[in-house]
């Protein structure tokens, strides 16, 4: 009888083959993966952007899109033995309102040291993420959405996750720094007094350091700048991957420019229509194929069917 067979199976005393679960699951209609889901894995501490617009059951459609692709991401990890990356956390807490800035930028400057990434532009931000242990998953178009930043739980194990929507491909740069704006708020540990907008401003900061270490920006722009071209913001761009109002943004709070030229700057871009079609292009990649290797490899070593 059917209770007989699936008697062994449900009481632990028979471990099926891919083939037999292959069976069991057209019977019940479910894909081969739903028996090998991770037991108790959830999302934990949900990050949104700041300005995010997302109501409710949207921000529920957008967690439950990634966490299918987080399960499988550490299933398969799991499945190859691999060894854990342990995210590095930075405590800012101490620290005062006029010591904070110069706090992450020394912060952002460990990582690049703790990670070997050197003073060279990051060729890569989707990548890296990946090879340090930060899963990250591209989410459809949807309106107000940007990104989130979250630790997934399982058992005993947490696992820094990172979702981006797909309109940042139009614009890498964009992409790069929303990426490295989540990684954050994933390391950052900011003083609780600080508002949802500081915590925001705090992360930017962060990302542009990461992208555009202090020493290297400041010899390549100069300092007492007044007059800047655009041709100069777009060679910028195209080598380091970090848009043209990032730059002077980050010039800004380098004090290599006043708050005055910026605001010129801001205004300019506003009628220029810079915000939605900003001149220069990134052409580096921001592709990875971590998962689809991991894949494939645990494929070849026939620990995994193809089914």
């Amino acid at each position: 009888s059917k209770s007989d067979v699936s008697f062994p199976y449900g009481k632990g005393i028979l471990c099926p083959d891919t083939g037999v679960l292959g069976l069991i699951a057209d019977v019940l209609d479910v894909r081969v993966d739903y028996f090998l889901k991770q037991e108790g894995f959830k999302l934990e501490t949900v990050e949104y952007r700041k300005h995010s617009k997302l109501g409710k059951k949207a921000q529920k459609q957008v967690e439950e899109e990634a966490f299918e692709f987080f399960e499988r991401y550490l299933e398969i990890e799991e499945i190859l033995s691999l060894p854990d990356e342990s995210l590095p956390n930075y405590d800012l807490c101490k620290y005062g309102d006029e010591e904070l800035p110069d706090k992450i930028e020394e912060s952002a400057k460990r990582l690049r040291k703790e990670w070997n990434l050197g003073q060279n532009p990051i060729p890569n931000v989707h990548l890296m993420l990946e090879e340090h242990g930060v899963k990250v998953k591209f989410l459809d178009d949807r309106e107000g959405f940007d990104g989130f930043s979250s630790f997934a739980q399982t058992g005993e194990k947490i696992v820094p996750t990172v979702a981006l929507s797909r309109k940042g491909e139009r614009d890498n740069t964009r992409l790069r720094f929303t990426a490295l704006h989540e990684l954050a708020h994933l390391i950052l540990t900011l003083p609780s007094r600080l508002s949802g907008q500081q915590k925001e401003r705090a992360c930017h900061r962060f990302a542009s350091a990461l992208l555009l270490p202090k020493e290297v920006f400041t010899k390549t722009f100069g300092r007492n700048r007044i007059k800047i071209s655009v041709a100069e913001l777009v060679a910028i761009k195209e080598e380091w991957g970090i848009s043209c109002s990032a730059i002077m943004a980050r010039a800004r709070d380098l004090a290599l420019i006043t708050a005055g030229r910026y605001k010129s700057f801001c205004i300019q871009t506003n009628r220029m229509g810079w915000r939605k079609n900003e001149p220069g292009k990134w052409k580096g990649s921001e592709e990875s194929s971590r998962f689809k290797q991991l894949v494939f490899r645990a494929l070849a070593e026939e620990v995994i069917s193809s089914s």
